[in-house]
C-alpha cells in the first residue's frame, strides 16, 4: 500500500468516525433515545433500526466514495508531474 493509500484509508476511516459521533449526537436530540446500535432496549422499532442502518451507511458510504475520488486525483496529479520532470 503506497503513502497515498494509507492516508486515504486513515482520512476515511476518521471521516467515518466523526460522522457516526455526529449522527448519533443528533439522533439522541431529535428522537431522546440513544441510537439503535448503542440501545439495549429489546423493544427498538424495527423502522428506527432500519432506518439509523441507512441513515449511517450512506453517510459512510458517501465519505468513502469522496476521500477515495480525491486519493485517486491527487495520485494522478503526481504521477503527472514525476512524469513531466523526467520527460525534461
Amino acid at each position: 500500500m503506497n503513502p497515498i493509500q494509507l492516508a486515504g484509508t486513515v482520512a476515511s476511516l476518521g471521516g467515518v468516525a466523526l460522522s457516526n459521533k455526529i449522527l448519533s449526537a443528533t439522533w439522541k436530540k431529535v428522537t431522546g433515545n440513544n441510537p439503535p446500535d448503542k440501545n439495549p432496549d429489546d423493544d427498538e422499532r424495527w423502522r428506527d433500526i432500519i432506518l439509523w442502518a441507512m441513515i449511517t451507511g450512506t453517510v459512510g458510504t458517501i465519505i468513502k466514495v469522496a476521500v477515495s475520488r480525491q486519493a485517486s486525483k491527487y495520485e494522478a496529479k503526481k504521477s503527472e508531474d514525476s512524469l513531466g520532470q523526467r520527460e525534461v
